[in-house]
């Protein structure tokens, strides 16, 4: 994912969600630890897509659950 923008933003997010992003990224900073994240949330939200267009066309099973509406 390219990143043509960087902004710098203020917010006020709970310390101890922060410090579990980080460990479960592995991040260094809790920039890179937000960062990850939203990059992980626009690629769920990418494959439910995805998932959700195919739904019915095969025998495709969502194992992880993303298609429950």
């Amino acid at each position: 994912m390219t990143h043509a923008l960087k902004m710098r933003k203020q917010f006020i997010l709970d310390p101890e969600k922060i410090r579990t992003v980080r460990k479960i990224t592995k991040s260094k900073t809790d920039t890179e630890a937000i960062d990850k994240a939203m990059d992980i949330v626009i690629a769920d939200s990418e494959i439910r897509n995805v998932l959700l267009a195919i739904r019915g066309k095969g025998k495709i099973r969502d194992i992880y659950g993303r298609c429950k509406d």
